[in-house]
């Protein structure tokens, strides 16, 4: 019953004095709404940064011509590679009849043109050309038709497979668009695929594009561009060995001395997942001393509150002493107050921060995640602040002489 009625007094508490009890409460508002909308927008991109790894497989990594990563990790490194040699047929070719950790060798190309079909336009579309193997580097389940295919490569045929929004877009009142054609670059092409729908992932719609074979795309675009090589490692366990082989096997192919830097990169989920880590712990690090001051604040502005109340409420304290309430009783009371005090503050945080991370995710590209541990660390905290705020009001009021406290006007 002691809970329960200091609950109910601090509720009673907070109806009859609004403004002081927002102003008391605004540290922990402002605190634990911040945990949840910066730890659930992170999470949220967590999964987006997982996400894209598990498309395109653990076991791929990439060999291209500059490493974009490089421009923020070492941006010398970064000018100096802006001279590698571009990655051709030829390379693919050669790793691909000498790699024995690896199950395929595929090489891939993209850039941006408009599509046609009859009156109908979709601009700046991602034209993307590959080489046969390119289903089994990336998981690309069909709506409708077929993938490109060997002979398809090899003869240069002018056949596409097409992101659904493009279909849908290019073909409005088709449900089968395949045996259809659309322009591309000045040329005919047909269509004999429609990708299954992929979605939208941080603001990128994964259904724009268009896949061509990679002799057909150097028909629109010009040979003259460097290629993008996936590998798919033989196992998981065989990644590091078949990136030790790769790089060999580059390096031969380029003729580089022992010495000489490398003039290719290669890149690989771990190595995005391992920059993200960064990145998100740098982002929490910091989270913790901001969030920190705020509720610190609202600690110490709880507690000045609790002392004005125990002021307040000399005379009560008095009575209640006189009439036997032990010491322990009275400061029971009060503690409680305190913590459901700041308790209320961690509830209304919470939901304005889920909200806040609710309404970013409508109005921007970011992703909506809740962690649930973010929400048990809003409420934990919001009570430590309650019980440690209010130790000290709790024992000054329990420590009073009850003949001074009735004394007192």
């Amino acid at each position: 019953m002691n809970l329960l009625a200091g609950v109910r007094i601090a509720l009673t508490s907070l109806r009859g004095a609004k403004l002081r009890t927002f102003l008391t409460l605004l540290g922990n508002i402002v605190g634990t709404m911040s945990v949840i909308a910066v730890v659930s927008l992170i999470y949220g991109a967590d999964k987006y940064v997982s996400q894209v790894v598990l498309d395109e497989g653990t076991d791929v990594f990439t060999i291209t011509r500059v490493d974009n990563i490089q421009f923020l990790t070492d941006f010398d490194a970064f000018l100096e590679s802006l001279n590698n040699p571009d990655l051709t047929l030829d390379d693919r070719n050669w790793l691909a009849e000498r790699m024995t950790t690896a199950t395929t060798v595929g090489a891939t190309i993209s850039q941006n043109a408009n599509l046609q079909a009859g009156s109908r336009k979709y601009r700046s579309t991602r034209v993307r050309g590959v080489t046969e193997d390119y289903t089994v580097l990336e998981d690309l389940p069909l709506m409708l038709g077929r993938h490109l295919s060997l002979q398809d490569v090899l003869n240069a045929r002018q056949v596409v497979v097409l992101g659904s929004d493009v279909a849908q877009e290019l073909f409005p009142r088709r449900a089968d668009p395949v045996g259809k054609e659309v322009k591309i670059g000045g040329r005919h092409f047909r269509i004999v695929g429609v990708v299954q729908e992929q979605g939208t992932v941080m603001g990128n719609n994964r259904d724009q594009f268009a896949i061509v074979p990679m002799t057909a795309w150097f028909k629109i675009f010009g040979s003259g561009h460097s290629l993008d090589l996936k590998i798919a490692a033989a196992d998981l366990e065989m990644l590091a060995e078949a990136k030790d082989e790769a790089t060999f096997l580059m390096r031969m192919k380029h003729r580089l001395r022992p010495l000489a830097r490398q003039d290719f990169a290669i890149t690989s989920s771990e190595q995005m997942l391992s920059i993200w880590g960064g990145i998100s712990a740098a982002i929490y690090g910091a989270l913790v001393p901001l969030v920190g001051i705020s509720l610190v604040v609202g600690g110490i502005v709880l507690m000045n509150v609790m002392l004005v109340s125990v002021t307040e409420r000399t005379r009560e304290v008095g009575v209640r002493k006189a009439l036997g309430a032990r010491r322990l009783a009275i400061m029971w009371q009060f503690l409680v107050e305190s913590i459901t005090l700041s308790l209320v503050g961690g509830i209304v945080g919470i939901l304005i921060g889920v909200l806040l991370a609710w309404g970013i995710a409508m109005v921007s590209p970011l992703p909506f995640a809740i962690a649930g541990w973010s929400l048990g660390l809003g409420l934990g905290t919001t009570f430590l602040i309650g019980a440690v705020s209010g130790t000290y009001p709790a024992w000054k009021a329990a420590g009073m002489d009850p003949v001074e406290a009735l004394r007192h006007e």
